[in-house]
This record gives structure tokens, C-alpha cells and sequence, in this order.
């Protein structure tokens, strides 16, 4: 009897020692398969996020300003480079800045009057477009108050292909006369955009100089 019952009790801590090996194995197995996992994850969020990067990277907004204006104005443009990098051609369908109140329009210039541009902006696969006076550009609208020369806004792009480019601390710089002048609604006019249209008064003058 002492013997068998000390056969039977050395076979039952054998097998305790063999089912808590297992166990250990199985919760050192099950760890690495968390680890590997987390690890797969993370990897995966990383090269999101690089990818997201490198294609906000190819699109940039280069040589960019905003046009200063005063209160008695209630609108400005702004302009600069838009450079694509891709291998694609990207559309510029919009843009937001940080200008609380006021709304944002893509232009253009049409045989000298100013109007929103239909079907945004595209530019080329390696190539680039620029926006300028006179011609297509961002225009700022319906606000009332100053932008002056010195400070900057912060502008976002927004592409057809989803891709949204922000560019932060763009500088409001004041453009010298005959470059960008505005109307007396603030809106653009006169000869490609570039001059002021004259008021009533200044053209009776023009006539009546003329006719003497």
C-alpha cells in the first residue's frame, strides 16, 4: 500500500508539472501572437500615415501672399505657385482660411471682369499652375474688416482626389498700384483685372477734356 501510494502521488505531480508547462507554453505562445499583432498594427497605422504625408508633400502652394486690403474693402485675392508632384493630374476644387466670417471662391479673369471659376483648377502630373493678378486666384469675399500688410493666414487646399494641403503663416503683403487693384465694390475691373474702373464723374472729365 505505502509504495503504490507513493508511486501514485509522484504520477499526479508529473502531471501537474506537465499541464502547468503547457499552460505557461500557451500563455507565452498566446503573448507572442499579441505582440506580433500589435506589432503588424502599428506598422500598418505608420505607413498610413507616411503615405498621407508624402502625398500632401507632392502638392504644395509655393510663393504664396495674401493681398492686404482695408475695411472699406470687401474682398482680396491670394496667390502664389500651386506645384504638383504626382503622377497625376489633381484638381483644385476649393480652399478654406482662417478668416472667420468671411467666404471663399476660385476666380478667374475673362476679358477683364472677374468671376468664380467653374470646374476648380487643374494642374498637370509634374507640371504646376500659377495664380496671379489678373488672371486665376483665391479670392477671400464678404469680409468687412482689414487684412493687413505683416500679418499671415493660414490657408488649406482641397483636391478633387481627396487630398487636402494645409499651408500655414501665408503673408499678407501690400501689392504696389496697377498690380492688383479693386473696384469700388471691391470686386475687380477695368482691363484684364489689373486697373480700377473709373468712376462717373472721372469720365465726364475724360470728355469733356476730349471734346475741348
Amino acid at each position: 500500500m505505502s509504495n503504490r501510494i507513493r508511486y501514485s502521488v509522484v504520477a499526479v505531480a508529473a502531471a501537474s508539472l506537465v499541464l502547468a508547462g503547457c499552460s505557461n507554453g500557451q500563455r507565452d505562445s498566446d503573448s507572442r501572437t499579441d505582440t506580433a499583432t500589435s506589432a503588424a498594427v502599428s506598422s500598418s497605422t505608420t505607413q498610413t500615415s507616411s503615405s498621407t504625408a508624402a502625398t500632401s508633400s507632392e502638392l504644395q502652394f509655393a510663393d504664396a501672399y495674401v493681398k492686404a486690403k482695408p475695411a472699406d474693402k470687401s474682398m482680396t485675392g491670394i496667390f502664389g505657385t500651386i506645384k504638383n508632384e504626382t503622377k497625376e493630374e489633381v484638381t483644385l476644387t476649393g480652399f478654406e482660411a482662417d478668416i472667420d466670417g468671411a467666404s471663399f471662391e476660385i476666380h478667374e479673369v475673362v476679358a477683364g471682369k472677374m468671376q468664380k471659376k467653374e470646374g476648380g483648377i487643374t494642374i498637370p502630373a509634374g507640371g504646376s499652375h500659377e495664380l496671379k493678378p489678373g488672371a486665376d486666384h483665391l479670392m477671400v469675399m464678404n469680409y468687412d474688416k482689414p487684412i493687413q500688410a505683416g500679418e499671415d493666414v493660414d490657408v488649406k487646399l482641397m483636391f478633387s482626389n481627396g487630398t487636402t494641403v494645409e499651408v500655414p503663416d501665408i503673408p499678407v503683403r501690400t501689392i504696389a498700384s496697377g498690380e492688383e487693384n479693386y473696384g469700388s465694390d471691391g470686386g475687380v475691373e477695368g482691363n484684364n483685372g489689373m486697373s480700377e474702373a473709373p468712376s462717373p464723374d472721372a469720365e465726364h472729365d475724360h470728355d469733356h477734356d476730349h471734346n475741348h
